[in-house]
């Protein structure tokens, strides 16, 4: 059987240090600026999108490791938004949102609070919060400290309980060798060869991205110095995190739906199967043939779980 789990081994400072500036910053904030507005929390501007009509259950969307709201606002976040309220986040550090100093701006609990007071701030005070890899942690998080303040919780392909062992997740993207050295020099001839196309084309495995998604996403935006730091941090840091998180797992009273692909690298039964055996309100749904970005294979489906979701807290609101 083929072994999959996640692995976060690329440590902080060797990845930060590696790799200088390989995309200029300027030219990344030029090319891809932003295109929601900012919200202030804690003296950090965060950047946010919004759209879709008032009153119900609101969605929040949260995006993974090396990403930015682009990519749900490329097509998953309009068709969302056609039903209800919709915001998408770009996390502390990332696309054009800051991120606050200290050691513990990697936790996703720190990163939740602050996403939570931005979203309150726009009027979202209980939303359905919808987390994809990385930001499956920030979405569980966010529900666990503020339980009150979640209706519902998505995870999309999502890295969500501990793990260990040296797998796969570099290889099924064309990364061998030492890990945080390849990984450092990897990202660096991702920009420095262009090939900021075939690192996405690795990550949609077995699917391939939409058209016309690679050059509206914005790439060059996760490899800035900043970015990459931050990433390096968030990663590193995501299992310590997890250790945290999940021995609270089983006290969640409230809708979780959990999406994942069958071919995902992050282990669908580690990180969807076992996950789903500790909530006590749970659905599971496994996509057969789909991998890493189930949300763009599957965008029909996402909008039923947000929505189901969603009618639970409002049924037990109205009870």
């Amino acid at each position: 059987m083929r072994r999959r789990d996640f692995l976060a081994g690329a440590g902080a400072a060797s990845l930060a240090a590696g790799c200088a500036a390989p995309f200029p910053t300027e030219d990344a904030e030029r090319d891809f600026p932003p295109i929601g507005m900012f919200v202030e929390v804690e003296g950090l501007r965060i950047h946010a999108w919004e759209a879709g009509p008032p009153g119900g259950v609101p969605a929040v969307l949260v995006h993974g490791a090396s990403g930015n709201l682009r990519d749900w606002t490329f097509s998953i976040a309009p068709h969302i938004a056609a039903g209800r309220r919709v915001i998408a986040f770009d996390r502390p550090g990332f696309g054009h949102s800051d991120r606050p100093e200290g050691a513990d701006a990697a936790d996703p609990a720190v990163q939740a609070a602050i996403l939570r007071a931005a979203a309150a701030k726009l009027g979202a005070g209980r939303p359905v919060v919808v987390g994809h890899s990385w930001g499956a942690a920030l979405a569980l998080a966010w529900a666990l400290d503020a339980p009150d303040r979640t209706a519902g919780v998505v995870s999309v392909s999502g890295v969500t309980m501990p793990y260990s062992g040296m797998a796969r997740v570099f290889e099924a993207l064309g990364i061998s060798g030492a890990i945080t050295w390849a990984y450092t020099e990897y990202m660096k001839s991702v920009a420095e060869d262009d090939g900021i196309d075939r690192f996405i084309d690795r990550v949609f495995r077995p699917q391939q991205p939409p058209e016309g998604y690679a050059a509206y996403v914005g790439g060059p935006l996760a490899l800035r110095e900043a970015t990459l730091a931050a990433n390096s941090d968030d990663i590193s840091g995501l299992n310590a995190a997890l250790r945290r998180m999940a021995p609270r797992y089983p006290g969640l009273r409230l809708p979780v739906e959990i999406i994942h692909g069958a071919e995902d690298f992050i282990d669908p039964e580690r990180h969807a199967r076992g996950l789903a055996e500790v909530l006590p309100e749970v659905r599971l749904t496994i996509l057969e043939g789909v991998g890493h970005m189930a949300h763009h294979a599957a965008p029909g489906t996402l909008a039923t779980a947000i929505a189901r979701a969603a009618g639970e807290a409002e049924g037990k609101t109205a009870a």
